[in-house]
């Protein structure tokens, strides 16, 4: 107990009263989801090009839907034009949605950034949607990220003493505050981002624009999250991309040219040129795993790793380490999140792959649904088992993870219901046990499925699963079978969520903060 009290004692755990009310919120009312997956924050997404004659909104418009599925709960953009002036637009939904032909029509420009969210801070209000457009009479600019800064509330606590005041708790206000106080001693953009980098502790992948028409895209030290940048040859004119992940600048019929680098600045100039500048060297990088495993588009390449092979994989390693020796068996997806690794799993065992599960399409959009039996009602209108094909068969599920467990055994009594004969689920991903503080949004601790069942019988936890989800087996990836997979070393990726071994400064207060709620939330 004795940490247990420093932490309460300490600055963090005892001043920082919102941090309190919001993980005692999120404790108390977290409930599963549809999906029951884990989601990312946020999609960035920039392009630029010297035309002065030339609208980009289209292609910011192309470049976001190419990462809408980091974030659905807002879009906007920021747009200059050559009189040093930032237009913004914010909506909440979908850029199909929201960035109509007629709002486009509405924003010209040659040069601008765009941005999908995905929020657990503030989130409902759109005022926190990003690009985060900050003016003063001190300096304007516009960014967007996609990260978290685990150490917000002590920056504002800190810009607070200075006389600055922050209305939110919103880390995106504390960076574009911290940004806008560090302009008071410089103007230059590169030499900000490397006094900044000093001070956030967390993940952080943003692009920047300024009134100039200057992009910066900027990738933390520890290159938590992906960020990349290639160029548009259209008809002679040169345009300059900059975007969460690849598939983007497929998007715009762009080239990739590299991956922004753990602790780079990478400068897209107005007059089309590109610089680089690196502002931190650090041995050890933490890509998070999970954008193989899950949140990235299968024909991304992110840190030059394929994310459609990297799956594929971690499906055939899962075969090797756990194959099923029944006759009559096939292998079955949880589409879509399972497919790749359903595949590596089909040709690695040599068993039929089977597509039996039939996806709703209509029903797309994952909600959190009050009472169980919406929940079960909303899994069976997204999902329906093909009898034809799983009738009388043993099916192995293989899908990328388990968070909860909650839509999980909903699907393998589907699949009883359906016929099946047996269910042995396959999990691509390991274990995930601890919940994470650089950006995705994992439930508490006290929520995650197999940290639970390990802090009950840590021997046996694998077989607690098992049995709350209803299968007749279950297997998850190891984790070196995971880093083999994915083709980097251990040392180039954060397996937090899977090990507890976080790298940022911030991670063992926040550890503490959350196990004193977990233990007391009944008196909360």
């Amino acid at each position: 107990m004795s940490g247990l009290k420093n932490c309460l004692n300490c600055n963090f755990c005892s001043k920082n009263n919102f941090f309190k009310k919001d993980l005692k919120m999120k404790l108390l009312y977290s409930s599963p989801s549809i999906n029951d997956k884990p989601r990312d924050h946020c999609g960035v997404f920039g392009i630029s090009t010297p035309d002065l004659g030339y609208n980009i909104a289209h292609d910011l418009y192309l470049g976001l839907m190419g990462v809408q599925h980091r974030g659905q709960e807002a879009v906007g953009i920021s747009i200059v034009n050559g009189n040093q002036k930032i237009y913004s637009y914010k909506n909440s939904g979908l850029a199909a949605q929201s960035l109509n032909k007629e709002l486009l029509r509405q924003y010209w420009g040659n040069i601008g950034i765009g941005h999908v969210r995905y929020g657990t801070t503030e989130s409902s209000k759109l005022l926190f949607a990003q690009p985060y457009h900050f003016c003063s009479n001190q300096i304007e600019y516009s960014f967007g990220f996609n990260g978290t800064i685990a150490n917000f509330m002590k920056l504002k606590k800190h810009l607070g003493e200075k006389g600055i005041i922050i209305n939110s708790n919103s880390d995106t206000e504390v960076i574009a505050t911290l940004f806008a106080s560090l302009s008071i001693g410089t103007k230059d953009w590169i030499e900000i981002f490397k006094i900044a980098a000093e001070f956030l502790d967390g993940s952080y992948s943003l692009t920047l624009l300024t009134p100039d028409g200057d992009i910066y895209a900027v990738r933390d030290p520890f290159g938590f999250k992906p960020l990349c940048y290639g160029t548009v040859d259209d008809n002679n004119r040169i345009k300059n991309v900059v975007a969460s992940e690849s598939c983007a600048i497929d998007a715009v019929n762009g080239k990739l040219i590299d991956d922004v680098k753990p602790g780079q600045i990478v400068h897209f100039e107005p007059t089309g040129s590109i610089n680089r500048e690196t502002f931190a060297n650090s041995k050890r990088t933490a890509l998070c795993q999970f954008e193989f495993v899950y949140f990235a588009r299968p024909d991304s390449i992110i840190d030059g790793i394929p994310v459609n092979k990297a799956r594929e994989n971690l499906g055939i390693n899962l075969a090797k380490e756990h194959p099923c020796g029944l006759n009559n068996t096939i292998v079955v997806p949880v589409p879509d999140s399972g497919r790749s690794a359903a595949l590596g799993y089909a040709k690695e065992s040599g068993l039929p792959y089977e597509e039996g599960l039939m996806k709703n399409r209509y029903v797309w959009r994952t909600f959190i649904m009050p009472g169980q039996t919406n929940r079960e009602n909303a899994v069976s209108e997204k999902l329906n088992p093909i009898r034809s094909i799983i009738d009388g068969k043993n099916v192995v599920l293989v899908d990328d993870s388990i968070v909860r467990g909650t839509t999980m055994a909903q699907i393998v009594s589907l699949l009883r219901k359906g016929g099946a004969k047996s269910v042995h689920v396959r999990i691509s991903a390991p274990p995930i046990k601890a919940p994470c503080y650089m950006g995705i949004d994992f439930p508490s601790s006290s929520e995650l499925l197999a940290g639970r069942m390990e802090y009950i019988d840590k021997d046996n936890y694998i077989e607690l699963v098992r049995q709350k989800i209803g299968a007749d087996s279950l297997a998850y990836q190891s984790i070196n079978g995971l880093v083999k997979a994915i083709g980097l070393r251990k040392d180039q990726l954060c397996l937090a969520c899977l090990n507890e071994e976080y790298v940022i400064k911030s991670a063992s207060e926040l550890q503490n903060l959350e196990k004193y709620f977990v233990k007391t939330h009944d008196r909360l």
